[in-house]
């Protein structure tokens, strides 16, 4: 905290110069500083380290219930002991079935958060500390104090009635896609998707609402065009709210994790250019959103998904850019898998992450596959699940397309699982990375 002072002079100081730019940098590094040290400072004190407590708040989230563990997030929380943390993660063997909304009364015993270091090893404190969890615990005892109510008991009601639907055995990858909760999703399943570089395509990326808010506003220009719509409703300015609300939609399904929360600015940014101003160029929106997200939440920074969500659709811009002419859809599409597993590839490695080999082949055939086909069906299967027939039919039909995916990107696992390469200066990545841009 003894250097927020210094950017904040420097930031005021070179306010009313020329490097506006470089002042704005500073108020932002004093913002995160700041921001860090609220989570730092909500975080379980040492003398409480190993104890229990008895504390009541309420479930926020989706629950994850596999191998007999529940596991949740419990915020509101409130207790007799003063200095316990805003937010705690907590661990229930054998616990009963929780669902989103809920206020329980438990008797938790609360560790400070701690994680593996190891090279390459998932960094599980930091991604604690993105959260704001201030403490982790396995439960005792409990008891409910309230139902499910608000906006999150209906998405987990959601979920569930998702996992009940008879969909070929792939219930739990509908669900990813539709609400956003990956635990249906087994061991064997990540490992396929990570060594096939194809996990994007299973948790609700840009990728997705961008799909669903262009759908919507090529339906209503589609109808405008077609006659169909009403004169007296200027048709733009409806397809853009009309795109707009299915993402915010879609993103609120998903929880509003970082790549939906980057996916909904732009999305409303492009809109507001199609509306409006035209002359706002392919970057400014990236932009804008890169630092709307640091903005609402700095530690955000921390989480390796919001360095490839942005540097994905960086090499996109860079890939077609001006570039496309009278190309065939399938050259483009070759062409940017092979642009992403190249320009992704100093990224992975300077965060750690495994290289998959077979990405771009599997990402050839399973993006159409899952945006054309799975995506769609599944989004309209949940909303016809109102008259179960049809929802569940096509859901079923999602479900299959699902499995078959699946088994294709088995085999090419099997064929050229993932590669994790040995440590390296951070240095060395970023002189690829530059000369990858040189290309």
């Amino acid at each position: 905290m003894w250097a927020l002072p210094f950017l904040l002079l420097a930031g005021l100081a070179l306010l009313p110069t020329r490097c506006r730019a470089l002042s704005f940098f500073f108020f932002g590094l004093g913002w995160a500083c700041l921001s860090a040290q609220w989570a730092l400072d909500d975080r379980l004190p040492t003398k409480l380290d190993g104890r229990t407590f008895w504390l009541e708040g309420q479930v926020v989230g989706l629950p994850d219930m596999r191998n007999g563990v529940v596991r949740f997030e419990l915020v509101d929380i409130t207790s007799r002991h003063a200095g316990l943390p805003s937010r705690v993660r907590l661990a229930w063997y054998g616990g009963p079935v929780l669902q989103a909304g809920e206020r329980w009364r438990l008797a938790a015993k609360l560790k400070r958060p701690r994680g593996l270091v190891n090279p390459h090893s998932f960094d599980y404190e930091a991604w604690l500390l993105a959260g704001r969890v201030g403490a982790n615990g396995t439960i005792k005892a409990g008891q409910r104090v309230a139902g499910a109510t608000g906006s999150q008991a209906w998405r987990d009601r959601l979920r569930q009635r998702l996992m009940a639907v008879e969909a070929q055995g792939r219930a739990g990858g509908i669900a990813a896609l539709v609400v956003g909760d990956a635990s249906g999703l087994s061991a064997a399943d990540w490992r396929t998707l990570q060594d096939t570089g194809t996990i994007h395509l299973m948790v609700i990326s840009g990728q997705h609402v961008g799909l669903l808010a262009g759908l919507l506003y090529g339906l209503v220009a589609l109808l405008a065009r077609c006659g169909l719509w009403p004169e007296r409703l200027p048709w733009l300015p409806c397809a853009c709210g009309l795109a707009l609300f299915g993402a915010l939609g879609y993103g609120w399904l998903a929880g509003f994790e970082v790549p939906v929360q980057r996916a909904c600015m732009m999305v409303a940014l492009v809109l507001l250019w199609r509306l409006r101003f035209r002359h706002l160029g392919v970057w400014l929106p990236l932009l804008v959103a890169f630092n709307a997200v640091l903005l609402i939440e700095p530690l955000v920074s921390l989480q390796s998904g919001f360095w490839l969500s942005f540097a994905a659709v960086a090499l996109l811009i860079l890939i077609f850019r001006g570039r496309l002419g009278n190309w065939s859809w399938w050259w483009a599409l070759g062409r940017a898998q092979w642009g992403m597993a190249l320009g992704l590839l100093p990224v992975l490695l300077a965060l750690g992450l495994p290289v998959s080999i077979s990405g771009p082949l599997a990402n050839l055939f399973a993006v159409p596959l899952v945006s054309a086909l799975i995506v769609p069906l599944s989004l309209l299967g949940t909303l016809l699940l109102w008259l179960p027939p049809v929802g569940e039919s096509l859901l079923w039909l999602a479900g299959g397309a699902l499995a078959a995916l699946f088994a294709a990107l088995e085999l090419l696992a099997g064929w050229q699982p993932a590669w994790l390469s040995t440590a390296l200066p951070l240095w060395c990545w970023l002189l690829v990375a530059l000369g990858m841009l040189l290309l």
